[in-house]
């Protein structure tokens, strides 16, 4: 049976349609390809450091521009020329010892391109490949910063197994740390607080690193610090003593009253009762400086072995015998 001349017309078109749309797809798979190649282009930049110049604001812009060349695929080289007109910025950090003072220029410093490479490919990474530094130094102006030392206060909640104990203060290493920033920034920062440190169940010396609370405004030339704390396992005593009086003038002594105390101290556990005996005195200069003749005593012989004590009663009431 012939075919119709309208049948073989829309043959025709449907032959048409599908050479069209392989035309295309091949069009967009090339279009892919091509643009995933690499291409030799140029490329500047504007580049923003961080970095812990003494005295100085941690961040500054480039006086100049960044010109590279390098090697880009398609996308970008693309993306480049759409936006010719718009300086872009990358984010460097630098360390220090790589800037060098512009002299005559105060707060003016200098780098050498060739000494930030690693770090100018690493921002680029994922768009650019460079090649050759067209600009072979880069100038920075940072702002000057006040400074000065301020203590480190270790905040915790440390809490110990029954019959352990802390034996000392908790150490902080370094117990200070320079701050920067402005002035009125600066000025009425006193101490530099850390993190919460909270243990509890503690039966063992320890040790760690713990980080600084960040304040608004202010740099810190440090991040963390080392801690340490000294734990040891003790025993509670008891022991009624004399009271003696310390530093007497000739021809004068006192008359305490109570003349016997009772001492509660914690001494290392050693599993034996060991030899120790309490000895409490009051000391004549803080009977002459006392308006109402009541003087705290205290322990005269507490050596490391003693970790803590506790007198009762006290103050004691000291009179003037000739």
């Amino acid at each position: 049976m012939p075919v119709s001349k309208s049948e073989r017309w829309k043959k025709l078109k449907a032959d048409w349609y599908v050479m069209l749309i392989a035309l295309v797809l091949s069009l967009f798979v090339w279009v892919l390809y091509d643009m995933s190649l690499g291409y030799d282009t140029y490329v500047q930049y504007s580049v923003e450091v961080s970095t812990s110049l003494a005295g100085f604001d941690e961040k500054s812009v480039s006086n100049e521009m960044l010109v590279l060349q390098g090697k880009g695929d398609g996308y970008y080289v693309l993306l480049r020329k759409l936006r010719r007109n718009r300086i872009e910025k990358i984010d460097i950090e630098v360390d220090p010892t790589m800037f060098h003072p512009v002299e005559g220029v105060p707060g003016r410093f200098m780098v050498w391109t060739e000494d930030i490479d690693m770090e100018v490919a690493q921002a680029l990474s994922d768009k650019f490949e460079p090649a050759y530094f067209d600009t072979k130094q880069l100038t920075f102006d940072f702002a000057s910063k006040s400074f000065k030392t301020v203590p480190i206060d270790i905040k915790s909640n440390i809490s110990c197994r029954s019959q352990y104990m802390l034996t000392s203060e908790i150490q902080v290493i370094p117990d200070s740390v320079r701050i920067y920033g402005l002035t009125e920034d600066v000025e009425y920062v006193n101490a530099v607080q850390t993190k919460f440190l909270s243990l509890s169940g503690v039966e063992r010396s320890g040790s760690g690193i713990i980080e600084l609370e960040p304040i608004r405004g202010v740099r810190m030339e440090l991040k963390r610090v080392n801690y340490s704390f000294t734990v040891a396992r003790y025993v509670e005593k008891k022991a009624v003593v004399d009271v003696k009086v310390n530093n007497a003038p000739r021809g004068r002594d006192l008359l305490v009253l109570p003349g016997r105390v009772t001492v509660v101290y914690r001494t290392a556990f050693t599993g034996s009762d060991g030899n120790y005996v309490p000895e409490v005195a009051v000391d004549y200069n803080d009977y002459a400086e006392s308006r109402s003749g009541k003087v705290i005593p205290h322990l005269m012989n507490a050596g490391k072995e003693i970790f803590s004590y506790e007198i009762s009663p006290t103050p004691v009431e000291c009179i003037m015998t000739d």
